[in-house]
């Protein structure tokens, strides 16, 4: 810290306060565009492959890319933005020694991908999927020089040109997955319109932030020394999000080769059974990433808390996160576990509506995950990224035991048991990890998400749950409805509980005002 910071008076909690939720308002925004536009292609891409089989491979292909994109995108933002945050006048200097190390790590490992692709296939016993991990490669590479970007940009605390980009990309990415399908090449033609995409944001993210300036000094061990442990979390995080799909179609496969399929045929069973149980992904993972943007805007306040010393700010900003993420989550998350089959038939042909009992399970196992992974991101905020990346290989492992086990147990005489077992044995791995998270959080920091405001969401969350269950969701309508009907009652079972109240209204008094002004 230089000498001017040390005499600057500093910041106020109320524009402390105002700054993180601005910058949450921003960043949820983006987030929520991400959303919609994720469903518009989970929507159109069953459609325009006409195939519940051709879906099906796409997701396992999309799946597997996306586990090694995230852990990329997600470790060099985060890293990016510690270092930023630490020292702002060191940051342009940073962002161009980010881009040299990461267009290196990017070439690697995307070209790693490329390369490796035939024995990803051979693993999940599907060679089709060779060609469409391929091509996976660039978009690992776009991406690594891109999250360097978004990561300069957060550790700026510059919300609203992230949420910028963010919202470019989703348009982009949508525009090349339903494009690239379109032309008639199937799920190698979504893949390579991903690729495409990439490109084209990395050239958009570079045009809008630039390349840093100043020259030597890179210290490679360094960057990887603070690095390292948030790729294994990472690693860790979104295994436990996506490795269900991929432990789906490889033991559906042997199953029915097992009982007598012919190989091909196996293979096609398992890629249906992989498109039915995506489709429940999409929905069960809305909570997830609506709340993801909580991420952000926690890290680089936790960071920069702890850096100094703020032992008060630190429990502050845990408690305020886990609480207001708890009652989001509910909020979205129960009505959808309580009109799943209604939900299921919002988007998805009749066909996919054997994947309604997984998403009912699911969206709570994802509650959970999403809990988590805002623990883990305080840990690794305060510098403890590996006590994060051990709580999440814990729990992989038990998503990986617990999910093959249960489809096991389940078989494939009918598609919602196994579908549904998937989902029992991630939940059991979720549920593990948010249980741990919270307990080393506990410990380190003495806040963690208050044992009352639990109680209370809780109930709230079982409310809106039978209320969604109860208003008949057999249409799209009557879902959308249910919907409706299951958020109101958990508003209205919150200021009940008091859970929500006067401070409450009028802190929302309070941005409506200054809305108006």
């Amino acid at each position: 810290m230089t000498e001017e910071e040390r005499q600057a008076p500093a910041p106020s909690r109320d524009d402390e306060t105002r700054r993180a939720g601005r910058g949450l308002l921003l960043i949820t925004a983006a987030k929520v565009v991400f959303i919609v536009t994720a469903y518009g292609v989970k929507v159109a891409l069953p459609r325009v492959f006409a195939s519940e089989q051709v879906f099906g491979l796409f997701s396992v292909a999309f799946g597997a890319a996306s586990m090694l994109n995230n852990v990329l995108i997600a470790s060099t933002i985060q890293t990016v933005s510690k270092r930023v945050s630490e020292d702002d006048e060191s940051a342009p200097r940073t962002l161009r020694h980010g881009l040299v190390l990461q267009s290196t790590i990017g070439a690697v490992v995307g070209g790693a991908l490329s390369l490796g692709a035939p024995l990803w296939a051979d693993l999940l016993l599907n060679p089709a999927l060779t060609p469409l991990i391929r091509i996976a490669g660039v978009v690992v590479f776009a991406y690594a020089l891109y999250a360097t970007l978004v990561g300069y940009l957060n550790g700026q605390r510059r919300f609203r040109h992230q949420a910028g980009l963010d919202m470019t990309f989703s348009t982009l990415r949508t525009t090349g997955l339903i494009g690239g399908a379109a032309i008639g090449l199937g799920a190698l033609g979504a893949m390579g319109g991903f690729a495409a995409a990439s490109i084209a944001i990395l050239l958009v993210a570079l045009a809008t932030v630039g390349i840093g300036k100043g020259g030597g000094g890179l210290s490679v061990k360094s960057w990887l020394v603070l690095m390292a442990p948030i790729w294994f979390y990472q690693a860790c995080i979104n295994g436990i999000l996506q490795i269900d799909l991929q432990v789906l179609n490889r033991t559906i496969t042997e199953i029915a080769i097992a009982g007598g399929m012919a190989s091909e045929a196996a293979t096609a069973r398992a890629n249906e059974y992989a498109g039915h149980y995506n489709a429940a992904q999409t929905f069960a993972f809305v909570p997830y990433q609506l709340i993801l943007s909580v991420t952000f805007i926690v890290f680089p306040f936790v960071s920069r808390a702890t850096t100094l010393g703020d032992e008060e700010a630190t429990r502050r900003y845990i408690k305020n996160a886990m609480r207001f993420s708890l009652l989001v989550l509910l909020a979205i998350g129960a009505p959808i576990g309580g009109a799943a089959s209604g939900v299921m038939r919002i988007a998805y042909p009749e066909a996919y509506l054997v994947g309604a009992d997984a998403l009912g399970i699911l969206v709570f196992g994802q509650v959970a995950f999403a809990l988590f992974v805002i623990g883990a991101t305080i840990l690794t905020g305060a510098g403890r990224p590996m006590v994060a990346a051990v709580i999440a290989l814990v729990s992989l492992a038990v998503v990986l035991v617990a999910t093959r086990v249960a489809i096991g147990w389940a078989g494939i005489d009918a598609d919602e048991s196994a579908l549904a077992a998937a989902a029992i044995g991630t939940s059991i791995g979720t549920g593990l990890a948010l249980l741990l998270v919270g307990l080393t959080v506990w410990r380190a920091f003495g806040a963690f998400l208050p044992v009352a405001s639990a109680a209370r969401g809780l109930v709230s969350g079982a409310v809106a749950f039978g209320a969604a269950r109860w208003i008949p969701h057999d249409t799209a309508l009557g879902a959308l409805l249910a919907l409706a009907g299951g958020f109101a009652a958990f508003l209205i079972a919150l200021f009940v509980t008091r859970e929500l109240g006067k401070p409450e209204l009028d802190a929302l008094k309070a941005i409506v005002r200054r809305k108006k002004r």
